[in-house]
């Protein structure tokens, strides 16, 4: 690789295990979700070590109610709000809202457990973080008995629930996944060795596919959800969803702990990044298989929750901790791009308000949009009139003097008004 990833912050504020990290769209928040609860940074504020507090989020690390098991971010371009999406292990589903005059988190909406028995949030995912004017949010959920859920969220706030499923055999749907192309729901149980299938509208199993990895602890589903990665429990292996056939193996050491290490893609899928439970994070070439870069944690010990972003200009990763009854910072890398790739990054992105400046320390979130544009119906109307001028002076230099004033007093008194 051209350069490698530098500490850019280290931000402070979880005083327990860190179970989940989340970019918000281009990167303006990055919320550490776990058991002391939910800690949100402005990125694009420089003053990156002060975290913005959620109402009514306590330290309690013993209450089920208030450990944060999952996460993720929405941003609707209509109404410019980004909704922070989070999971609790009692089961209850929250929706935060951020309101850029009073600059603070409220909660927009609140999904109790069905009959208020704990059911764990295992996964949260996204159809779009980034959602474009008329178009709405999609929101899914699996829970420790089985359930898995569907909401749609619009962007005035409507939430609405689409179905619930419990599925069969027992199976836990350690990991969820949305397919970008269909909005279908793709299934990664922890154990099984199967990959199910879910409508998008109404929960109903349109494929199983066997056999999958015995054991998926953590399931990441590239953008053009075909190929996935998963850590089985020793190492990190991408796959082809299609056919299930093993692409890539990425060695990871000998497990210490049995719980499963996040992985990520990252730099536009040239890079996984994957959690380990030995005081680092490790970052791997996709095409080469090995490891290019080892991202040390300060504290050590189990650094298992990884995210990534990519930016005009640069990428970015967050690692934190994740022992129990240990602070744990968020250390948030850096990784500038050259200026050629950057240009190829421009051309790729998919949404032009992603073309930004990112200056460090901070992160400017406001697009700077060069250029004009010209109705094509004023368009249709100047190729008439040019052509008009064209034919006349034509005539004028092809027929005698009198004529071509005739033509030219017709011509301009015939040519369309605007």
């Amino acid at each position: 690789m051209d350069s490698e990833y530098h500490q850019l912050s280290r931000l402070t504020g979880p005083r327990d295990a860190v179970l989940s990290l989340a970019f918000s769209a281009k990167a303006k928040f990055l919320s550490a979700a776990g058991y002391s609860g939910v800690f949100v940074w402005d990125l694009s504020n420089s003053a990156t070590s002060v975290s913005t507090p959620l109402p009514h989020m306590l330290f309690a690390p013993q209450n089920p109610r208030y450990v944060i098991t999952a996460s993720a971010w929405i941003y609707f371009q209509k109404t410019k709000r980004h909704v922070l999406i989070i999971g609790s292990m009692r089961g209850d589903i929250l929706l935060w809202e951020w309101t850029e005059e009073t600059k603070a988190f409220n909660l927009l909406y609140r999904v109790t457990p069905i009959d208020d028995s704990v059911d764990e949030i295992l996964s949260i995912d996204i159809h779009e973080q980034d959602v474009a004017s008329g178009r709405i949010g999609r929101v899914v959920a699996s829970t420790s008995n089985g359930l898995v859920s569907v909401w749609t969220l619009t962007s005035s706030g409507e939430f609405s629930k689409v179905f619930t499923i419990t599925l069969d055999n027992n199976l836990k749907p350690k990991t969820v996944r949305m397919c970008k192309a269909t909005r279908d729901i793709f299934v990664f149980p922890l154990y099984g060795g199967e990959i199910i299938r879910l409508d998008y509208k109404t929960g109903a199993v349109k494929s199983r596919k066997s056999p999958a990895p015995g054991r998926m602890g953590s399931v990441a589903l590239n953008r053009g959800s075909d190929k996935f990665v998963t850590y089985t429990g020793k190492n990190f292996q991408l796959y082809r969803l299609g056919n299930l056939e093993i692409l890539k193996n990425f060695t990871a050491e000998a497990p210490a702990v049995l719980y499963p290490k996040q992985v990520v893609f990252g730099e536009s899928e040239r890079v996984i990044v994957g959690g380990t439970d030995r005081g680092c994070a490790l970052v791997y070439d996709v095409e080469s298989e090995g490891v290019i870069q080892t991202l040390r944690y300060p504290s050590g010990s189990l650094v298992q929750p990884v995210s990534t972003c990519t930016l005009p200009g640069r990428h970015l990763v967050a690692i934190a901790g994740s022992t129990q009854e240990q602070p744990a910072d968020v250390i948030l890398f850096e990784k500038l791009v050259p200026q050629a790739a950057t240009q190829a990054t421009l051309s790729f992105s998919e949404d032009p308000d992603a073309i930004q400046s990112v200056d460090a320390p901070g992160f400017n979130d406001q697009p700077v949009l060069i250029g004009f544009y010209i109705p094509k119906r004023v368009w249709k109307r100047l190729w008439i009139t040019s052509s008009l001028l064209c034919l006349c002076v034509a005539l004028y230099l092809a027929v005698p003097n009198d004529l071509a004033q005739v033509s030219l007093f017709f011509a301009f008194h015939l040519r369309p008004e605007f």
